[in-house]
């Protein structure tokens, strides 16, 4: 094979350049940035800098897409402008949309919804030349050279950065040449970012008309996705129908994870069906046909099963953002089963379908936003009506904040009075409605319920010169609501510490025994030791039924520290530090060859509901050699 010479590979480079400027320049963008972030290491990021290379690189598809759709309808130069600066003004609107530095409300969902942008605009890029009806091998074609070319450049680009990062670590390593770690990331986001795009984009065609008159089709493709992703397929599609057949002879409700794992089975199988799609259409491989048809009858009943399990996590905790992606996506691959069930044959109808109806969720009242911020507000109000919280839209009792005392929070009144009207369950279930909203939504449509202006509290604070004392907005809203700003447990979950009341000047009475030594057995200590040449070790309790033992040569020796901590808690209580008399906190074993006493002095003992648990225990461990001749 005759390797390029290194003028193809320049004349390559520069006709890319030529042919794709804005999507060349927009990965140049990016990676300046993010070798700026990774050199100065600040934090926190400035939001500036991060939205500008977030821009660059929704860029790069955005662009591509522009050039190779023009390059499909033949547009001249005047229209390619026209299109690229629309695309640079739909650029500047995104980047207007994201949050800066100094924004102290809800930063995340800007973020989201340009997840849901970029993950839209790749999928624009795969249908994009081919809008116009029929075109399908000339799609499928184009979607190989893509995914192919995808996988060419990231070997390419994983090799060269493995050769140029050991050539580094060599410098380092044997001439005792500096070379900051910093480099290393710089490294990887310049051949991540510029040079993988700019080899990617260097292979995809220019003239798409080409593409529907091939009629090769890789032999490698198919081998790969009939006995890899085919095999594969099956057996998830097998797991996934014994575990419905196991919730319909147990009546046992599918698990909420069932949802995600139905969800991925579901794109394999597509990805696989669209790989070997026109393999269907060669002779002896008329079983691909019958096998794409089959699949999205079998696919109908997961489908199902994927709306029943994530719609009783929104039976019992409302709409989220991810809840309601699942169910978007349960939607989806109801229309695309339908559609193919039916006989029709267009795969370019998924990447559109999917495109569309993400586009679709991405704004307005039915959106992914809107209804789960909705969703989540509802449920709060429910809950704080049910426990006289709320009425009539108000709060009762709200807690009214001294203005001069910001950043914190302090009371004209009294602060908490809200508190023990609901279960600690329900106190927690409030507090992660709470977190969900200051991190997704932010709390605008529960300010009518309250009589101050938290938001222009926690601006003012914003302002201060010491505005790095952030005051948390979520905890402003909840603390005015009169409840505590934190998940509640058992009042009874604690740690409780006993010793010994002899501790101090301890004497020990080793007669009978050979050896004497000071051991700590905490629950994270596994390391072995001595005695008298003998391999020892305790092995820790795992559960609160669980008692300490003790490995020595070939003996086991049990300790009863369950039912010593149990007596104790009995006894003395579970608060804080207690002192015991040394001749309770002993305990004795015995083996075939071996006999212990463990004179206790510390015992750390942890105490929930309905578990006691032993911790640590420190102390003296008496051992004494048994004669074992008869």
């Amino acid at each position: 094979m005759k390797l390029p010479s290194l003028s193809y590979l320049s004349h390559s480079a520069a006709r890319a350049f030529v042919r794709f400027p804005l999507t060349i320049l927009s990965a140049a963008i990016a990676v300046v940035i993010g070798v700026y972030l990774c050199e100065t290491n600040a934090e926190p990021f400035d939001l500036r800098y991060i939205n500008v290379m977030l821009c660059a690189a929704l860029g790069i598809s955005m662009f591509f897409c522009i050039t190779v759709f023009s390059d499909k309808q033949g547009y001249g130069l005047k229209i390619r402008v026209l299109l690229h600066i629309v695309a640079m003004l739909l650029l500047g609107a995104i980047y207007l949309t994201l949050p800066d530095s100094k924004q102290t409300l809800n930063t995340a969902l800007p973020y989201i919804r340009y997840t849901i942008y970029s993950i839209v605009m790749h999928l624009l890029v795969a249908f994009v030349p081919y809008t116009e009806k029929g075109k399908l091998n000339g799609f499928w074609h184009y979607n190989k050279i893509l995914f192919v070319r995808f996988l060419t450049a990231a070997l390419y680009s994983g090799f060269l950065y493995g050769g140029l990062a050991l050539a580094l670590a060599s410098l380092r390593w044997l001439f005792d040449v500096h070379v900051h770690d910093e480099l290393f990331g710089d490294l990887f986001i310049v051949i991540g970012g510029l040079f993988n795009t700019w080899f990617f984009i260097a292979g995809i065609p220019q003239n798409f008309n080409e593409l529907d008159d091939l009629h090769e089709y890789p032999r490698g493709i198919k081998i790969f996705s009939q006995y890899v992703l085919l095999p594969l397929l099956i057996l998830y599609l097998v797991i996934l129908y014994v575990y419905t057949g196991k919730i319909i002879v147990l009546w046992n409700w599918p698990k909420g994870m069932v949802s995600y794992l139905v969800s991925c089975v579901a794109v394999l199988g597509i990805l696989t069906l669209l790989l070997i799609h026109p393999y269907g259409h060669l002779s002896g491989n008329g079983w691909i046909r019958k096998f794409s048809r089959i699949y999205y009858f079998v696919l109908f009943p997961l489908v199902v099963l994927l709306f029943i399990a994530v719609g009783m996590r929104i039976a019992d905790y409302g709409i989220t953002i991810n809840r309601y992606i699942i169910v978007l996506l349960g939607i989806w691959l109801t229309i695309v089963c339908s559609y193919f069930t039916l006989g029709k044959t267009n795969i370019k109808f998924i990447p559109v379908s999917l495109a569309v109806i993400m586009m679709l969720a991405s704004f307005g009242y039915w959106g992914m936003f809107s209804v789960s911020e909705r969703s989540q507000v509802n449920r709060l109000g429910n809950i704080l009506e049910n426990y006289k919280i709320l009425r009539n839209g108000k709060i009762e009792h709200e807690v009214i904040w001294r203005a001069d005392s910001l950043p914190m929070l302090y009371a004209v009144d009294k602060d908490e009075i809200n508190e023990g009207l609901m279960p600690d369950s329900v106190h927690n279930e409030v507090r992660s409605i709470f977190s969900y909203l200051d991190n997704h939504h932010g709390f605008e449509l529960i300010r009518d319920w309250y009589k101050q202006d938290i938001d222009s509290m926690i601006r003012v604070n914003g302002n201060k010169k010491d505005h790095w004392r952030w005051l948390d907005e979520a905890s402003a809203y909840m603390r005015s609501m009169g409840l505590k700003d934190e998940y509640l447990y058992n009042s009874s979950d604690e740690s409780v510490y006993f010793s010994s009341e002899s501790s101090e000047d301890r004497v020990i009475d080793i007669q009978g025994f050979d050896y004497l030594l000071r051991k700590d057995a905490w629950s994270n200590d596994d390391s072995e030791f001595t005695v008298g040449g003998v391999k020892c070790a305790f092995v820790h309790p795992q559960l609160s039924t669980d008692r300490l033992l003790f490995l020595i040569d070939n003996d086991t020796l049990v300790f009863q520290t369950d039912v010593l901590a149990r007596r104790l808690i009995s006894e003395y209580g579970s608060n804080d530090t207690r002192s015991v008399p040394s001749q309770e906190m002993s305990l004795q074993s015995s083996g075939r060859q071996w006999h212990a006493r463990l004179d206790i002095e510390h015992l750390n003992v942890y105490v929930s509901q309905d578990t006691v648990e032993v911790n640590g225990i420190g102390g003296e461990l008496l051992l004494k050699k048994m004669n074992t001749d008869h």
